[in-house]
């Protein structure tokens, strides 16, 4: 430490004429080797006096060696023979070879170090191989994976057919990710999850995931990105079938992903792809794909995909909604019918039946019930049943058509008052087999039930039907006609709307008043 005090000038010398003249200025590092020259060592005993003395040695011969290089090098005569290293001490060897022991061992604890942090590395890395790796094997059972040129990465190839002509689709090649944690993730493509949604128009409106879930959840992805291709191709093939001409189905509509289309007159539908799930109707969905793969993945023929007959099936899906909206609109109306669907295994095709069960007879075990069938194919309604005759064969009087089967065909509208009179028939016969078997003397006409009583007369049971009555659709009369000029007289009788039971107990009353 130097504490330098306040400078002062001293003065040096004055001249003759009064001149001072002051020493010059002296710097730090000379002062500081004055300061060093004013100490005597002469009576001190420097301890690395010997140290000294060993570096002036080695001072001195490290100048010969280097005189004598430059002295080899300048004459080429001059050859050095040969160089002896002086013998080491004991304790100089020592102190190397602990010197050199000291350096291994930290490099060898230095190489350890490393080995260890080496081991968690490769430890974790492989791990996290495995896991990726082991998802990626129990994809491959499922889906066709290949390798990318060039690289490490894979690819999920969705094609079904590569050779297919259609529009190639531009999600068919979906990329594996290799994540950090070791997790298989997959790069969904744009529009990788769409439906094919069929709509009536017109119509009323109304936390962390383990490895096998992570596995499931890509393979639930990866099948909507297969689904998705497949309706793609779906929704092209009938886009390409619909340019060329169908009877009675017209284009309407069009635009990409959207396609309207009108059968006949009265109904449209429009197919388009959609990005969530909400299809209506789901049936027409799944014969259009069954149509689809019926007749181009299997490839068993050679033909179209049928879009007249799938837009048939659809005109026949509207009609058939509609007469079961009429029928079942009858059932819900009279207690004592029940509805029937029976399959057809035919698109194009539907038959319900209804059922007339009737209360056991306490004389004989006759017949207990009837059934009319209706079945509708395309646009085109037919019923038949049995038990009740035809208006024709009841003019005419012919007994044997009355317990045939009657079939016959009929439209929309007609379709509730056909039913009621198949019906309404069906009770009339029963009612009747019922009477001739306790011995009544009775006749029948299309919808009436007439019962001799004294001097010729005649009391008629009618039954009235009314598809527009929300209180049965099926009442009852009881009317007299006179025997002479076989004309109604006025006196009738409004009975309403009688169940089964009621109308067989009403017919034992009349037993007892014809008796």
């Amino acid at each position: 430490v130097d504490l330098d005090r306040l400078p002062i000038k001293r003065l040096d010398a004055i001249d003759e004429a009064g001149n001072e003249q002051f020493p010059p200025d002296v710097s730090h590092e000379e002062k500081r080797l004055g300061m060093i020259r004013r100490i005597d060592f002469s009576n001190v005993v420097w301890p690395w006096q010997s140290l000294v003395e060993n570096l002036q040695l080695a001072h001195q011969e490290l100048s010969i060696i280097i005189d004598l290089i430059n002295t080899v090098e300048a004459n080429d005569a001059v050859a050095v023979a040969g160089m002896q290293r002086p013998k080491q001490l004991p304790n100089e060897i020592l102190s190397d070879l602990a010197v050199s022991a000291a350096t291994k061992l930290q490099r060898l604890r230095n190489l350890g170090r490393y080995f260890k942090q080496s081991s968690k590395a490769m430890e974790q890395k492989v791990s996290k191989e495995a896991r990726f790796y082991g998802s990626l094997i129990r994809l491959q059972q499922h889906w066709k994976v290949k390798r990318q040129r060039g690289s490490e990465g894979f690819t999920f190839d969705m094609l079904d057919n590569p050779a297919d002509t259609t529009r190639p689709s531009p999600i068919g090649v979906v990329r594996v990710l290799h994540e950090t944690a070791g997790l298989l993730a997959i790069q969904r493509p744009q529009r990788s999850c769409r439906f094919i949604s069929i709509r009536y128009l017109g119509a009323d409106k109304k936390e962390a995931l383990t490895d096998n879930s992570w596995v499931k959840d890509t393979h639930s992805a990866l099948r909507e990105i297969h689904q998705s291709i497949f309706l793609e191709q779906v929704f092209d093939r009938v886009n390409r079938e619909s340019y060329g001409p169908s009877p009675g189905i017209n284009v309407t509509g069009m635009r990409e992903d959207f396609l309207q289309l009108a059968i006949d007159q009265d109904t449209s539908i429009c197919l388009c792809l959609v990005s969530s799930k909400n299809p209506n109707p789901v049936s027409l969905e799944i014969y259009l794909l069954h149509v689809f793969h019926k007749n181009f993945q299997v490839k068993v023929k050679e033909r179209s995909c049928g879009l007249s007959h799938f837009c048939k099936t659809v005109a026949h899906r509207i009609f058939s909604n509609k007469v079961l909206a009429e029928i079942e609109c009858l059932v819900s109306r009279i207690p004592y019918l029940q509805l029937l669907s029976h399959p057809t295994w035919h698109s194009r095709s539907s038959s319900w039946s209804l059922s007339l069960k009737f209360p056991d007879s306490i004389f004989h075990a006759g017949r207990s019930q009837f059934h009319t069938k209706i079945v509708v194919k395309d646009d085109q309604v037919t019923v038949s049943g049995e038990g009740a005759p035809g208006i024709l064969s009841s003019f005419r009087g012919i007994s044997a058509d009355v317990f045939s089967v009657s079939c016959y065909g009929c439209d929309l509208d007609d379709l509730p008052l056909v039913l009621l009179q198949q019906i309404a028939g069906q009770i009339i016969h029963w009612l009747h087999e019922e009477a001739l078997v306790v011995g009544m003397k009775v006749s029948r006409d299309f919808l009436c039930l007439y019962f001799d009583v004294d001097q010729g007369d005649m009391l008629g049971l009618v039954a009235h039907v009314d598809p527009n009555d929300v209180d049965g659709c099926i009442s009852w009369w009881l009317i007299m006609e006179d025997g002479e000029d076989g004309k109604f007289s006025r006196e009738r009788r409004f009975l309403g709307h009688l169940s089964l039971e009621a109308l067989y107990s009403l017919l034992m009353d009349l037993v007892n008043l014809c008796s």
